[in-house]
Order: structure tokens, then sequence, then C-alpha cells
């Protein structure tokens, strides 16, 4: 891993735990009271992060793999698992040495070393390092966490499952998942409302820092206004057993796993995330609900989260590395726009339309330029309507691509582009089409956004600026292709070819 990818997870990191800093001194200095918690905190699971699950599941490609649907809820259940089980012998054996004397006080140290952060600091950790795609994923992983929290953690603090445990499970998160897949399964994610995803859009722009805002006033109020019961015991050896299973022992066992499973490369980058992630501030709570020790799972949670901001970016860093997947992170380009890049996979794709030979020399004088003349045929000739008929599903039809493909040398010699529609595979080309196919291999995807065809422009030179800066990764000059949405008008997406 180049210094620029640590340098941005270090960043990332850094972000999410300043703005949680920002929410406990806003609870410091009352702007956000304590009275206020249970309405924001409605919100936030009923409104703002079902609409962020929404958005960044329905449509999402990592779904058309069909084990990412099944396996992410079974890692986050037996990733609990395996904490608990971890924890609750370390415990056990450790006994009065690691100031747990009692059951009771191992079963909560057991619960709180299980539970780990999966919600408030790996979203944007996940969104911001791997993209969309990971993050559609996590949101499936999160479903097999809570599933083992309310079964596994439960059984451990209070000795067994309790009455209608499995309603905590169905909330609006989960279910808006549930709704999600069944919209995708069902074809039916383009045909979602533009105002519905405008809608979804806005409330979730405000989920996560929402989330991070909250937390921070609640981890404030662990710290410096409620007073667990106490005890006479040393907190020392509980906070280095803490550190030593949570970011030590347990990171390790989640990425020899992730590494040796056939998982998919989605699901990995999660792992690779969630590995890294100290307690949750939730089994606090879940302690004081089934009677187990306050002051242990203050002292665990408080302390893996104070180191965790030292040990995330490091361990993160190295799971990247360890589990390949290097090429997968996201990266800026070296402007201070906002344009990320994203390394995916492309299966091979028919495109029937019509084309032109040119070159980039050819294109930068307005008076020769051929590309405006292809386009102003395609539309006059309402082509849009036409491919259609010949062989196409309505998630096809929404597409128009831009491919191109015949590469002379390199960018600087003489290529085809061919405008048009995705067909079958086994389609026929008609006499007034021609046809071309994408070619399966890896593709770094940049998505601009803006009004066409400036942003088509102005994107092309972003990639231009993106090779010249980083060495990362070099033009296979085989297939290029731009993909232009009709749900999504003000964006085009452009697929490079790499080796």
């Amino acid at each position: 891993m180049d210094v620029s990818q640590v340098v941005m997870i270090v960043s990332v990191t850094a972000a999410v735990f300043v703005v949680i800093a920002i929410g406990g001194a806003a609870r410091y200095a009352r702007w956000i009271s304590q009275e206020a918690d249970a309405g924001i905190l409605k919100l936030i699971i009923r409104v703002l992060v079902p609409c962020f699950i929404f958005k960044n599941v329905v449509g999402n490609e990592a779904f058309e793999d069909a084990s990412n649907v099944f396996l992410p809820p079974l890692w986050g259940f037996l990733a609990v698992g395996l904490g608990c089980l971890v924890a609750y012998y370390s415990g056990a054996l450790g006994g009065k040495w690691l100031g747990l004397d009692t059951a009771r006080k191992v079963q909560t140290f057991a619960v709180c070393i299980g539970i780990f952060n999966y919600g408030f600091v790996p979203i944007p950790l996940v969104e911001q390092i791997f993209g969309s795609r990971a993050l559609g994923v996590l949101f499936l992983h999160n479903v097999g966490v809570e599933l083992g929290i309310w079964s596994i953690g439960v059984s451990v603090i209070s000795g067994g499952l309790t009455k209608g445990w499995w309603k905590h499970v169905l909330n609006p998160p989960s279910l808006t998942i549930l709704a999600s897949l069944i919209i995708n399964a069902l074809g039916l994610a383009p045909y979602v409302p533009e105002f519905i995803a405008q809608v979804v859009g806005i409330f979730a722009s405000a989920a996560i820092p929402m989330m991070m805002l909250l937390i921070g006033a609640t981890f404030y109020d662990q710290l410096a206004i409620q007073q667990p019961e106490q005890s006479s015991s040393s907190p020392w050896p509980t906070y280095g057993a803490s550190v030593l299973l949570r970011l030590g022992v347990l990171p390790i066992l989640i990425l020899v796993a992730a590494w040796w499973l056939p998982i998919s490369v989605e699901l990995k980058q999660v792992a690779a995330i969630q590995a890294a992630m100290p307690c949750a501030l939730f089994p606090i709570v879940l302690t004081k609900l089934y009677g187990g020790h306050s002051q242990t799972a203050v002292r665990t949670v408080t302390i893996t989260t104070i180191v965790g901001f030292v040990t995330i970016p490091l361990w993160v860093s190295a799971a990247i590395t360890a589990l390949g997947l290097t090429d997968t992170v996201l990266m800026p380009t070296s402007k201070e726009a906002t344009m990320q890049v994203e390394l995916v996979k492309v299966q091979p794709i028919r495109i029937v339309g019509i084309s032109v030979r040119t070159n980039n020399n050819t294109e930068s004088h307005a008076d020769k330029a051929k590309i405006p003349d292809l386009y102003e045929r395609y539309f006059d000739e309402e082509l849009d309507d036409v491919i259609p008929e010949i062989d196409q599903t309505p998630t096809q039809s929404q597409r128009r691509y831009a491919v191109y493909a015949d590469y002379d040398s390199d960018e600087n010699g003489d290529y085809t582009i061919l405008v048009g529609k995705q067909v079958s595979d086994d389609a026929e080309t008609p006499d007034q089409f021609e046809g071309t196919t994408i070619d399966r291999g890896n593709y770094l995807k940049f998505v601009g956004q803006g009004q066409p065809p400036e942003v088509v422009k102005q994107t092309w030179e972003d990639i231009g600026e993106y090779f010249r800066a980083t060495d990362t990764h070099d033009r296979a000059f085989t297939t290029d292709f731009e993909v232009y949405d009709q749900s999504k008008p003000d964006q085009v997406e452009i697929y490079i070819a790499v080796q």
C-alpha cells in the first residue's frame, strides 16, 4: 500500500473521531440535551438510516453476486459469537488477575468484547475507503450482528434467551434492507421515481453526521456524567485485557478467516474495517437492561474506543495489504475535486449502435471533430427508441453507452467510438447498426457529476490527470466506455480498462 492510501485512511479515521468529539462538546455545551436523545435516536433509526440503506442497497451491483446476500449476515453473526466466546473463556481463566472476580463481571466483559462497533464508525469508513458496493454489503452484515447481539449476547449476560428477543432484529433498518433486496430481485430499481430518490437522498445525507454527533454526546455521558457502581479493584488489568482481545487477538482471527475463506471482495472489504473496530457503546445499555456489571462495561468500552483512535488506521492499513485489497481502495484525484476512483470487475457486455473512427487530436479541433456529429445523428434518428426493440431488458433500456475500442496504440492514436445500447450476447445486429463487445477485465470507475456535455469533458480531464499523477494502474487500451443512465441525467460513469 502506498503512502497516499495510508494518509487517506488516517485522515478518514481522524475525521470520524473529530465529528464524534464535536458531539461530545455539544453535549457539554448543552446544545444536545439528554432529553432530546430519544427523539433524535428515533429519527435516526426510523427515517435517516432506512433512507441511507435504501439509497445504497437498491440497484447496488454487489448483490448480483448471490453470496453477498446470505454470507454477510452469517459473517456478522459468527463474528459476534467468536468475540463473546474468546472473551468469556479469557475472562473466566484470568479471573481476579483481570479484575473479573465474579461471574457477573466475566459475563459483562464477554458481551462488551464480543459486540464491536458495527454502525456509527464503520459506515463512514467503508463508504469513504471502499465505496457503495462494500457499503451495501456492510448493511447486510449488520443484520447478522444484531441477530448475534439479541441471541448470543443476551444469552451470555442473562443466562438464556429472553421472550420476544427476535423482535429487536425486525427493526426499520433490517426491514428496509429486506425491502431493498426484494426491489433488486424483481428488477424494479430503475423504476424508483426520481422524486422518491431525491427525498431519500436528502435524508440519507444527514444519517452519518447525525449518528456520529449522537454517539459523541452519549460517550461524553459515560465519561463525565454517569457514575457506575464502584469497585475497589484496579481498572488496569481490565483495560489491558480489553485492548489485547478486542484490538489485538480478535482482529487477527477475523482477518485470518477473511484471508482463508472463499468470500467476495466486498465482504473482505467489510471484514478489513470491522476487524479493527473497538467495542460498541450499546453493550453498556445492554448490561443495565439485563443485570450486568456497569463499571466493567464502561471500562471495557471506554478504553477500546480511546485506543481505537490509534489502532483503527493501523489495522485497516494492514488488513488492506494482507487481504489483497490495495487496488480496491477509493483514491481521490490530485485535484481538489471530490471525484473518486473505484476498481471494479466488468463482465463482457454486447453493445449495438453507430460508430466513427477518430483520435483525440481531431476531436480537439471543433471544425474537424467527428464525435459531436455522431451524437447528433444518434439523437436525430432517435436510436434510443429503436435499439431497445432489438433485444433489451427494462434495466438495459435505461442506459446508453459510448464504447472506445480498437486502439491503434494509446491515447494519442486512432480509436473507434460506438454509441449505443446493450443487447444480449446472441442478438443479431441489423444492417443499419454496428456492434462491439466491452472486454471482460478490471476497470477503474470514474463518476462525474454535472450538466452534460461539460461534465464529460471535465471527467476525462480528471482521468488524464489521475494517470499522470499515479503509477498504481496502467491503462490497458482494450475497451473503455461511458455509461449514461436516464434516471441520473446529471451523472456520467467512465470505465477505463487497466492491466
